[in-house]
């Protein structure tokens, strides 16, 4: 059948629309791109740049983050990566088609103008889609992991010790064991082995965290907890159920040990947020290992493997002993006769061989044959366990030793005063020497020969084992808490009088604290958080207290009136670190009081109420970091006995904003105090704070004054030359610090004609911390060595426009340096500087005393200094969150012979260091992972 023509169009239609329609608008499409590409190029360009922007804001956050411990998240840096890759196409697409070849501003190359406009198209969708998913601020960063084990300090463990491998064989090889504990008596060594667990677990370490935590008598959940989140670096507060909860959804499902040492009583650690059950569970290990004195205690808290460490053999007792003792010292066969009969007498406890082993140091026979003696009166006999028969008075009795053979009373007393402070306490050796002063124990004629005696007593104290240095920390000491134990016992009339001395370990804000008013002359609640106080009472009997430690607790004016009201022999008074608003009137009939410290309280007044004037003897007042800023001229003219009086403060820092009107005539006023301070017979040092300008310039008032402690605030420009006009300056200005100067650019020292040998001869300590815009310190004439001779520490913190610290090379004896947060420092110490007054030293050798050095958050830093650079006395070198560190100074020829410690946070900051061949080899041994705190 013929095919009707006209029907044929709609069919011929349709089939050429569908097979030519797809060819059509491809072709268009395409074509279009090689006439579009300027406009593509913008909208890709546009775009583009949006994207630059997300990204500028998202590395800032990530940086500002980085300096406060924080590191970018996963999402984040896929992110970054992203949109680094897309910026990357987006300027590369763009310079291609910049560098086409163009007439009267048109491209003539079609096939480029094809590729780079689809390539634009095309791309600018990626961008849109990075845009879209820019991460929130929330995600950009996150707290940094910490280390899986943080090395504590101590001497090692021969691998060989039995108690050592057990424990380590219940910890890795027994899936069944959940909880151990060590026991044994104070001063065996139970803290020792644990440590020596702790830093056996760092290689092939099937757990993602050791946990090291310090319990002590009077643990609580809170104490534990407190350590944990520290440790783990966890951003919580709140209430022990928070704080719990978060601890177990951090660690539940993580492998984990616990190193709980010292504990005295039960503990609830589920409270606490360790997952349970302990033990092997579900591929992760759980396990707790505790140490105590009190067999009793493993079995309240269900302890499924115990391990008792026992007193050293005779063998291993010997080896110690004579360890301590020193070879010189057994150099007679008679006196190495004598060292073991004694050796025998101390049964075994490392903590008296060590202590009584030094103590003989040196001796000769006659004082070994006395120290024979003196043991055997002492000690139980031999066919009893002195554990039994009461060891802590056996132990005390052997310890005591050390004591009773201490120089003089001054020093046994001093030593016993350490027992004031808590269990575990790093004591700072400059709150020691005030004590000793407040005390009466030390009274010299100058203020700095009564610190330097006192450092020299503390030493003394270090060398005969009654106090220990703290490795981790320059300038604290600590108390064994066997030795603090066995002091407040001697205190107490060696256990006949126990009320006398009453030290409470702390107990926190919710215990009652009964105390024995009637009966103590000495009471120390140091660091309870206690919010009451146990009240007198009536008493027909005067109360014979003399000495009251009540520093770190939320006592009010109202407690601290009623509970002393009576307690009329004070001699001694320590309220810092409370809840004080004013002060109690009640102080005014302490008329023997010599030492009173009312630091750290935000008092609600800044003068002094006259009824101060009252206490007649006092000697010591301490009002550092209150409010108080003037003293009535009828209060000083009444203290006639004050020898030291310390007014420093930096609360404006802490944004407390200071009324205009109290600002004015402030000068004047400091002027006026200073005027009466110069009355005072007796005055040895002063502490004050000059805000400004005008203060500033009102310490030429002050020229002759005792004046030790100086904060200066908010100075635009400072010379230090002239400066050092004032009298105080030269000659007993101990500690300076600078800070919150916003608009400080330089400190200038230069040469001064008019008294050409000026120099800080007392300058030990020097600060500069919030000086944003301090570029240098710049010397112009006189050298750093010249000017401050004494100067041991320096710290320089928050001074972001500092380029470098070279002028502190050759200071003759600077032992300590802290550099923290200077982000525009690249190079911390250089020999060529642009200074030629320094490079004339170039020659001498750099740091010949320096001991200690710390570099923290600073961002740009990329070396230490030049290399082969010299510190011959480097003991401790930490360089925590310095990202851009590449290397050291440290070449072949002049390695820090004495580096005992080389301390980063992790091993990645270790391993991106680049070394000359073998230096590697010789830090590696001093190396040390972890947080840092001095």
């Amino acid at each position: 059948m013929p095919i009707d023509p006209p029907a044929l169009g709609p069919l011929l239609g349709n089939t050429v629309s569908t097979v030519i329609s797809p060819f059509y608008t491809l072709f268009s499409t395409n074509a279009t791109y090689c006439f579009t590409a300027r406009t593509n190029l913008t909208n890709h360009r546009t775009e583009t740049e949006t994207l630059e922007g997300n990204l500028l804001r998202v590395e800032q956050r990530i940086t500002d983050g980085e300096r406060n411990g924080l590191i970018p998240t996963a999402e984040a840096e896929r992110w970054v990566q992203r949109a680094n890759q897309a910026i990357s196409e987006e300027a590369a697409n763009r310079e291609s088609f910049g560098n086409m070849r163009r007439i009267f501003g048109c491209s003539l190359n079609c096939w480029g103008n094809y590729k780079t406009s689809k390539q634009a198209a095309e791309k600018v969708d990626v961008v849109r889609k990075c845009i879209i998913s820019t991460p929130l601020p929330e995600n950009i960063t996150r707290i940094q992991p910490p280390p899986p084990v943080q090395e504590m300090p101590g001497t090692s463990m021969s691998a060989e010790s039995r108690n050592l491998q057990y424990a380590l064989q219940y910890i890795k090889d027994d899936p069944t064991v959940g909880m151990i504990g060590i026991w044994g008596p104070g001063g065996v060594g139970k803290t020792h082995l644990l440590i020596n667990i702790n830093n056996s677990l760092g290689e092939g370490m099937t757990f993602n965290f050791v946990l090291f935590v310090t319990a002590s008598r009077g643990c609580s959940v809170e104490k534990v907890q407190s350590q944990i989140i520290e440790r783990l670096g966890l951003q919580v507060t709140g209430s022990e159920s928070k704080i719990r909860a978060t601890i177990y959804e951090y660690l539940k499902t993580k492998s984990f040990l616990v190193l709980l040492d010292d504990l005295w009583d039960k503990i609830n650690l589920e409270n606490v947020g360790i997952p349970y059950p302990l033990g092997n569970v579900e591929n992760l290990k759980r396990k707790v290992v505790l140490t105590t004195r009190l067999r009793k205690v493993c079995g309240q808290m269900e302890v499924r493997k115990e391990l008792k460490v026992p007193y050293l053999q005779e063998h291993e007792a010997w080896q110690l002993f004579e360890r301590k003792i020193g070879a010189e010292t057994l150099s007679s066969p008679y006196i190495e006769a004598l060292a073991r009969v004694l050796m025998k007498e101390l049964k075994g406890l490392p903590l008296a061989l060590t202590t009584i082993g030094k103590a003989m140091y040196q001796k000769d026979t006659a004082q070994w044959e006395t120290a024979i003696q003196y043991m055997r009166q002492s000690c139980c006999t031999d066919d009893k366990d002195p554990i039994e028969l009461g060891m802590e008075t056996n132990v005390f009795r052997q310890l005591k030793f050390s004591y009773d053979k201490l120089r003089n009373k001054t020093l046994r007393d001093c030593f016993l005063t350490c027992a004031l402070w808590q269990e575990d306490a790093r004591i700072p050796k400059v709150d020691l020497a005030q004590c000793w002063m407040g005390l009466g124990l030390v009274n010299e004629k100058y203020i700095e020969s009564s610190f330097t005696k006192s450092y020299s007593l503390i030493a003394e104290l270090t060398a005969v084992c009654l106090l220990e240095d703290i490795e981790d920390s320059y300038g604290f000491v600590k108390v064994h808490d066997v030795i603090r134990d066995m002091a407040v016992w001697i205190s107490c009339d060696c256990g006949e009088n126990n009320d006398k001395w009453i030290v409470r370990a702390p107990a926190g804000e919710d215990k009652k604290v009964i105390i024995p008013w009637d009966k103590a002359e000495y009471i120390s609640l140091m660091s309870n958080r206690l919010t009451e106080l146990d009240h007198v009472g009536f008493n027909p009997d005067p109360i014979k207290l003399r000495i009251l430690c009540l520093r770190g607790n939320r006592l009010n004016e109202k407690v601290v009136a009623e509970a002393i009201k009576n307690c009329t022999s004070l001699t001694y008074l320590d309220l810092s670190s409370n809840s004080l608003r004013s002060i109690p009137e009640e102080l005014c009939s302490f008329e023997k009081l010599e030492y009173l410290n009312l630091s750290e309280n935000e008092l609600q007044l800044t003068e002094l109420p006259l009824y101060i004037g009252k206490l007649v003897n006092l000697k010591f007042l301490y009002l550092t970091n209150t409010s108080i800023r003037t003293i009535p001229s009828e209060v000083i003219s009444s203290l006639k006995a004050l020898q030291v009086i310390d007014l420093r403060t930096v609360w404006e820092l802490y944004g407390i904003t200071v009324r205009e009107p109290y600002l004015k005539g402030r000068a004047y006023s400091l002027g006026v105090l200073f005027r009466e301070f110069d009355s005072l017979p007796q005055l040895k040092a002063l502490g004050i704070t000059a805000i400004g300008f005008d203060e500033f310039d009102s310490l030429r008032v002050a020229a002759n004054l005792p004046l030790r402690y100086l904060t200066l605030i908010k100075l635009d420009k400072l010379c230090l030359s002239d400066f050092l006009l004032n009298y105080f300056a030269r000659s007993t200005l101990y500690d300076l610090v600078i800070t919150s100067c916003d608009n400080l650019e330089q400190i200038i020292v230069r040469h001064d004609t008019r008294q050409p040998n000026n120099h800080f001869s007392s300058l030990n300590q020097l600060s500069i911390f919030l000086v944003p815009k301090l570029k240098e310190i710049a010397w112009m004439g006189p050298t750093p060595a010249s000017i401050l001779p004494r100067l041991t520490y320096l710290e320089v913190c928050s001074c972001d426009s500092l380029l470098h610290l070279s002028w502190v090379m050759y200071l003759p004896r600077l032992e300590q340096i802290h550099i923290l947060q200077c982000d525009s420092m690249v190079q911390a110490f250089m020999r060529c500087h642009g200074d030629k007054l320094c490079n004339v030293q170039e020659k001498k050798i750099t740091f010949p005393c320096l001991k200690f050095l710390y570099l923290q958050g600073n961002q740009s830093l990329d070396t230490i200094g030049d290399d082969g650079m010299e510190f011959p006395s480097l003991e401790k070198l930490v360089l925590m969150q310095c990202p851009t560190v590449k290397r050291l100074p440290f070449q072949l020829n002049s390695m820090p012979v004495r580096l005992k410690e080389l301390g980063f946070y992790d091993v990645q900051e270790w391993e991106r260091l680049e070394f000359e061949e073998g230096v590697k080899t010789f830090l590696r041994p001093a190396l040390k992972f972890g947080t840092y705190r001095f």
